[in-house]
């Protein structure tokens, strides 16, 4: 290898985008973070602020008495940091045109053009990254239109935390915020940028401080046609002590409220189908027909869903997220199907993909929760404990996700961690399904507060869904309605006749807290309703 010390700054730029946006570091934020800050610092000329001390303040928010002899922060990550690169480079970067690479024992970056790469260079110049068959997504620096406009910190934290949220979600592919950052400094409008490296969509923001509040307002773009697809305005009590937990909880909203299959980016993947446009929406297409779905629970439509995933996975094998995706529906079928489930076969088969989908990306956190409720299922509880809380860790802004796992863990009556997921799930996803709430209702009625379970249930109605009756019936006997709980019973028969005959499998495949089964039970009684089983 040559070591070239003074390559254009685009080429440098355009290489650390394309390591930026790859599998192995568009999940990981803080080794991102560590990575752009080292680079960015040594193409301004800032080497001696390239120290341990330094970059503990500026990556990793260490305050001022920070000790790097005490506190090794700086030189764990910076060995994760190098190990991380080298991994990229013998697998994802083994082509890439310019090698970066930070010395052991430094943190200054080198530069490197293999040798017989040299006519790669000029090609780099004009392609920030590889291709991408994800949706993609650019997110520009937040502009700040406070009267005293001195919150440039605020600004580069909350579009580095929204891009590193953003990135959690796997089925998307996030351009840095070197990328973006160079894009506004050049003034590149919405159309100039697609035509430079090709985002699906750009996120542009701005931020008001007044004197006790943050404003913020959001725009979604298309970027191909300059559409504006969701405008949203978020607002946040602020006080200079809560400025960093402030920035980070909205950045977690933002990108919840974007990347929510419900919303702007699910519908236009719904458009894109049916258009035919884009093989690169197939797959998210089905995903967010699954979500969907999951309102609604129509067999025909888990039917074709089921045969959507399985075709995106002849072209795309490696898919984590159709993995997922397929093993999440198996288990709702399994869960809620009133049919002969024909043993555990159905369970296996969900296992199966679930542990696929962890192989193909195993910092999935889709991937990851379709494992746990997988192992939720067939009874391996600790082992459901464990993956759930890797799921969290992975991203703990998914709305489906934290409902997902909210729900097995009322089933295990263990309300310390269902009703704090739940309710973050709610808030993060305001376009949430209405069986959101069934779970949280269950868990306030076995927590003594029957009248808010009813008000629980009401907030989002779900007419002629079995389930949802059946709760209501029981809600409503414990808040003694009994007028009320009967009127239920008619809704639940005329939605299922034989719910009398089936219930109790159905409630013994997801539910193991005694308790919780005898009070639902004692409820369906007091109506009339003759359980078997």
């Amino acid at each position: 290898m040559e070591l070239t010390t003074s390559l254009p700054r685009e080429v440098v730029e355009t290489q650390l985008a394309r390591i930026m946006d790859s599998r192995m570091f568009s999940n990981a934020p803080r080794l991102s973070r560590f990575l752009s800050h080292v680079v960015q610092e040594s193409l301004e000329g800032r080497v001696d602020r390239l120290k341990g001390y330094t970059i503990g303040l500026d990556v990793f928010d260490r305050p001022e008495d920070f000790d790097p002899q005490t506190d090794t922060i700086v030189r764990v990550q910076a060995r994760a940091l190098r190990q991380r690169l080298e991994q990229y480079y013998a697998q994802d970067g083994v082509e890439d045109p310019v090698h970066i690479k930070i010395a052991k024992g430094a943190y200054e970056p080198e530069f490197i053009v293999p040798k017989g790469k040299e006519k790669q260079i000029d090609t780099a110049r004009a392609l920030p990254a590889a291709a991408s068959l994800s949706p993609s997504i650019a997110v520009l620096p937040f502009d700040d239109f406070s009267r005293e406009k001195n919150e440039e910190t605020f600004s580069l934290g909350l579009t580095e935390e929204i891009i590193a949220n953003l990135s959690r979600f796997r089925e998307l592919s996030v351009f840095s915020r070197s990328t973006t950052e160079k894009a506004k400094l050049d003034k590149l409008s919405i159309s100039q940028m697609y035509a430079a490296f090709r985002p699906d969509f750009v996120l542009e923001g701005s931020f008001r401080f007044s004197e006790h509040t943050v404003d913020i307002t959001i725009n979604l773009v298309v970027a191909s046609s300059d559409a504006v697809i969701l405008t949203k305005h978020f607002s946040h009590e602020m006080t200079p002590d809560a400025m960093y937990a402030v920035q980070d909880e909205m950045a977690q909203m933002i990108a919840a409220r974007i990347a929510d299959r419900f919303g702007p980016l699910g519908q236009y993947a719904q458009r894109c189908a049916r258009s035919g446009r884009s093989r690169k929406w197939e797959t998210y297409h089905w995903i967010s027909q699954y979500h969907q779905y999951g309102i609604q629970l129509d067999q025909t439509d888990r039917s074709a869903i089921r045969e959507g995933l399985s075709k995106a996975l002849e072209s795309d094998g490696n898919s984590a997220d159709a993995h997922a995706a397929l093993a999440l529906i198996m288990l709702d079928e399994y869960r809620v199907s009133v049919e002969d489930r024909q043993g555990k076969g159905i369970l296996e088969q969900a296992l199966s993909h679930a542990q696929k989908a962890v192989a193909c990306d195993p910092e999935s956190a889709t991937a990851q929760e379709a494992l746990a409720v997988a192992r939720f299922h067939r009874g391996e509880f600790d082992h459901f404990e464990a993956v759930a809380g890797q799921a969290l860790a992975l991203n703990p802004g998914h709305g489906d996700m934290l409902a997902a796992l909210g729900i097995c863990f009322t089933a295990r009556a263990n309300w310390d961690m269902a009703m704090p997921l739940l309710d973050k799930a709610i808030a993060l996803n305001p376009l949430q399904p209405g069986w959101y709430h069934v779970p949280k209702a269950i868990g306030l009625a076995m927590t003594g507060r029957a009248a808010e379970a009813v008000a629980e249930m009401q907030i989002a109605p779900l007419p002629g869904m079995f389930f949802y009756h059946c709760h209501m019936i029981w809600f409503l006997v414990e808040a003694n309605d009994m007028e009320a709980a009967k009127e239920e019973k008619a809704r639940l028969l005329e939605a299922l006749p034989d719910f009398e005959h089936f219930i109790m499998g159905h409630f013994r495949a997801w539910c193991t807290d005694d308790a919780l089964v005898s009070r639902a039970v004692a409820g369906w009684k007091s109506v009339g309703l003759n359980i078997r089983g």
